[in-house]
């Protein structure tokens, strides 16, 4: 009954408290899961989601919006066969799989109706490829997948890439194609070929990299293929060339180009671009010394057993101080890269013995 109470408490916030959130989950000691996609969304008079992304004329009845849809009218998923429930920016709809909420039951103008209409389509992909098949996941286990690193689209392309660059391929792209076929598709500190592979999937990006496009009777399977094996070559010469005249060796090691630089803090990097299906995720931009430093990615995480007593773990990956003289500038970092996080201190002895000082007052 208290557990029941709790949701229905939950869910009275999200209704009074709608903001533009958009996805929240909710889980109790009871067993009991809860998605819904809490956003304010505005009743316009129809339309799809592609079209509400393009500029509209606001001098029109058609385009004049009075009200927000009420919390009633949003996706919402509780309990689902499937056991669990999750969300990495993308749609409602693949909240779990097989899917359990049909856009076809909510205003076209909602959310993309499907995958294959957002941008980020591998890391959703990947978290629901770490999700299928386990039936209960340890604290551990859960955390160790929290800080998966593959990356989904190694998996679904180097079958294609490398056996076509053995075959094809001048010198450098021979060599470039031996060290994919060792790299173990991880963006690891430690991973030698996810330097190689990032820059050439990140520049072939441009010209397209699949041949299948999302598929609606594929939906964890597509994208696929090779679009233009001539460019993928190419691509893959000039960006193996380059990182040879860079950093002088083509299996030079993930960690060694890509740091997580913040206050003092200077640490090699494991994770990598959501956009490239790493459900760990670091986004990078090109830094001093020829290095890529981490801007984005994960932030806050955290990993809840509700055991007696409940076990908690938490990270806050850059650190809970932003002022610069502050000792805890990035004091969290190194746990980040040791893929470990802190306990949570839950009780008044904890708490004091954990103490860094004390003020009275």
């Amino acid at each position: 009954m208290a557990a029941a109470q709790n949701l229905k408490d939950f869910e009275a916030a999200l209704a009074q408290l709608q903001l533009p959130l958009f996805n929240v989950l909710y889980a109790d000691r009871e067993g009991q899961i809860l998605y819904v996609f809490n956003g304010l969304v505005p009743v316009r008079a129809g339309g799809t989601w592609a079209d509400w992304q393009r500029i509209v004329p606001g001098n029109s009845a058609q385009t004049l919006w009075q009200q927000y849809h009420s919390y009633s009218d949003l996706p919402r998923l509780l309990n689902p066969q499937t056991g669990w429930l999750q969300n990495t920016n993308d749609p409602p709809w693949t909240s779990t799989f097989p899917p359990q909420l049909n856009a076809k039951n909510y205003p076209a103008y909602l959310a993309p109706p499907s995958l294959g209409q957002t941008n980020n389509i591998l890391r959703p992909q990947r978290s629901l490829q770490l999700l299928q098949g386990d039936e209960k996941l340890s604290l551990e286990t859960a955390i160790a997948k929290k800080f998966s690193s593959q990356l989904l689209l190694a998996e679904r392309i180097l079958d294609k890439l490398v056996p076509t660059a053995k075959a094809l391929a001048n010198p450098l792209g021979l060599e470039a194609a031996e060290v994919l076929s060792r790299w173990d598709l991880n963006t690891n500190a430690d991973s030698k070929g996810a330097v190689l592979f990032s820059l050439w999937a990140l520049s072939l990006s441009r010209f397209g990299i699949f041949s299948t496009p999302w598929q609606a009777d594929r939906p964890l399977t597509t994208p696929d293929g090779l679009a233009d094996i001539n460019t993928a070559l190419a691509v893959l010469e000039g960006v193996a060339a380059q990182i040879k005249l860079l950093y002088g060796d083509l299996d030079v090691s993930w960690g060694e180009v890509v740091r997580m630089r913040y206050g003092k803090q200077d640490l090699p990097a494991s994770g990598g671009p959501g956009i490239l299906g790493s459900f760990r995720v670091l986004d990078v931009v090109p830094d001093q010394d020829q290095r890529f430093r981490v801007v984005a990615g994960d932030s806050f995480i955290a990993a809840i057993a509700f055991s007696d007593p409940p076990q908690a773990k938490v990270l806050t990956v850059y650190g809970n101080a932003s002022q610069p003289n502050s000792p805890h500038v990035g004091d969290q970092l190194p746990l980040y890269a040791r893929n470990e996080m802190r306990p949570v201190w839950r009780t008044r002895r904890q708490v004091e013995a954990n103490l860094e000082a004390r003020q009275i007052f």
